[in-house]
């Protein structure tokens, strides 16, 4: 998996609305949109609503290709170079980023879109 698909699999797009007030448990809307800004979250995170750069969601944008710069220095301040690597490294904790099905699955779970 390259780098950059290992981001956007870190990834969601900004949409200008308000999530859900905390506890309110809504999917996630998934909106495939390759010019749509994204954010990154944690991908083992319980809850995807907040991003490192401290923007809310209620979308999921798996196509985003342009990635929030205030996301990246947050999570670099965390772990810098959490990037440099053949596979990133989670700011959070440390440990390798999770792939890519399992990274898809969690996104069909959040949209609705399946039990994967």
């Amino acid at each position: 998996m390259t780098k950059s698909r290992q981001t956007k699999s870190m990834a969601f797009g900004l949409r200008l609305r308000e999530a859900p007030a905390p506890g309110h448990d809504v999917e996630f809307e998934l909106r495939p949109d390759d010019d749509e800004l994204a954010h990154l979250v944690c991908c083992r995170d319980v809850t995807w609503r907040v991003a490192f750069c401290g923007a809310r969601e209620t979308s999921i944008n798996p196509d985003a290709q342009v990635i929030c710069t205030m996301c990246i220095e947050e999570a670099n301040a965390m772990r810098p170079g959490f990037m440099d690597g053949t596979r990133i490294i989670c700011p959070v904790d440390g440990n390798p980023c999770p792939d890519e099905r399992e990274i898809d699955a969690r996104i069909a779970r959040e949209s609705g879109q399946g039990s994967a």
